[in-house]
């Protein structure tokens, strides 16, 4: 699923939140409608969406838009509550930015984010570049640096090393 999505450099006074919906989006549906809500410069909703837990504070989450013209988001795959996107954010220079990584969705609100710009998006991993293949990763590190984490049990890659306290959630992000 493809979904395009334009955000804009305006600025302008927060508008009065979002309405409530009385049931919660599937997590690969909140993804699509978070980035539907950016490029419809609907910021507020996005902010509801979980713009909130990805931002310190609105005025920074608008800011953070500055300079995008449009972003493509790209569903790779969806584990439980763990969407994989990559997103391509057109620059008003007309440059392209690639990012790549996890989106953690609960109760319809993206709750964390594990995603990082692509350098060389000849390098960017997607699920088809080994048919068939599982990873395995040696630490938390290289789990990260495939921009998968966190990981659960079922997750392709998980491994009880992974998960140093137990909890069933493995390579966690730090909490500070």
């Amino acid at each position: 699923m493809t979904s395009t999505v334009t955000a804009s450099a305006e600025k302008s006074a927060p508008p009065p939140p979002a309405p409530s919906t009385s049931s919660s989006l599937s997590a690969e549906a909140t993804v699509v409608a978070y980035f539907d809500a950016i490029n419809a410069q609907e910021y507020r909703e996005a902010w509801e969406l979980g713009g909130k837990n990805l931002a310190g504070d609105y005025e920074a989450f608008v800011d953070g838009l500055v300079g995008t013209e449009r972003d493509t988001v790209r569903i790779l795959g969806v584990e439980g509550d763990t969407v994989r996107a990559e997103l391509e954010a057109l620059q008003t220079d007309g440059s392209l930015k690639v990012f790549e990584g996890a989106y953690t969705v609960r109760s319809g609100v993206i709750t964390a984010a594990d995603v990082r710009e692509v350098t060389d998006p000849e390098d960017a991993a997607t699920p088809s570049d080994e048919p068939g293949a599982t990873p395995s990763y040696e630490n938390c590190e290289a789990a990260k640096d495939a921009t998968v984490t966190p990981l659960f049990p079922g997750d392709p890659g998980y491994g009880d090393h992974l998960d140093a306290d137990g909890d069933g959630m493995a390579c966690e992000p730090d909490p500070r």
